[in-house]
């Protein structure tokens, strides 16, 4: 739950710390907050066994473990990065050099979409929806150009097992 201060609460499942309370319940039913460093938080999502935020100042933030099992089976003896393990908010390392406007998840893939228009991919690629050859990507990869046509991507959404991106400006008649 995103709040209109910038606030996010959580509820439901905690069996993979997804809540991002790192000692509440394995299962919460009154929604509680989510310390985020003391960042707003304008953009959030939730996958199967993990959830992302995106702050005002364009940090991304991802917890719970769910992605984690994913990523040991298909790289096997490489050390994931901390946020794939974290039961609480954990800052996505390899974007420091952008802003993210908006972050989205997958069952088991995570997106971000930056000021500059551009996408960042992380997790399982199992479906193909990371826009990779990689079967699991365990930092963020940006989606190369020409797959938008060297366009800007305006908007992405994120389903179960794929995503979409909108490019350009859409037109809408009064």
């Amino acid at each position: 739950i995103l709040t209109e201060n910038g606030q996010v609460l959580s509820c439901g499942s905690n069996s993979f710390g997804q809540l991002g309370v790192p000692h509440g319940p394995r299962r919460c039913v009154v929604p509680q907050a989510i310390e985020l460093h003391k960042e707003k938080v304008v953009c959030i999502a939730a996958g199967l066994r993990h959830a992302l935020a995106a702050t005002a100042s364009g940090i991304v933030f991802q917890w719970g473990t769910g992605l984690a099992s994913c990523g040991r089976r298909l790289c096997p003896g490489q050390t994931l990065p901390l946020f794939f393990t974290a039961k609480e908010p954990s800052r996505v390392t390899g974007l420091e050099n952008s802003k993210a406007m908006c972050v989205l998840a997958g069952s088991d893939h995570s997106a971000s979409l930056t000021d500059a228009g551009e996408v960042y991919v992380w997790g399982s690629n199992k479906h193909g929806q990371l826009a990779t050859e990689a079967a699991f990507l365990p930092v963020p990869q940006k989606i190369e150009a020409h797959c938008f046509q060297n366009e800007k991507v305006t908007a992405v959404w994120s389903g179960w097992t794929h995503l979409v991106a909108q490019t350009g400006l859409l037109w809408l008649r009064a």
